[in-house]
């Protein structure tokens, strides 16, 4: 199993049917996966969450925010 499939298991993300949009759950973010620099920033965000054990509520802080 990959991370997106296990952050979805785990309750981590969320996609919509199309899987157009990403939907972080603890942040209530909904961003475009269809955007290159999102695939990115998922993995990273579950590989914090899962492999080394940061709490979702302090990873928001680093990259979940819109840019531009």
């Amino acid at each position: 199993m990959n991370l997106i499939d296990t952050g979805i298991e785990k309750g981590l993300i969320r996609f919509d049917e199309e899987r157009n949009f990403i939907t972080y759950i603890h942040q209530n973010k909904k961003r475009n996966y269809n955007n290159p620099e999102e695939k990115v920033q998922a993995e990273t965000f579950l590989t914090l969450a899962l492999i080394y054990g940061y709490p979702e509520n302090r990873i928001k802080h680093l990259f979940l925010y819109k840019w531009c």
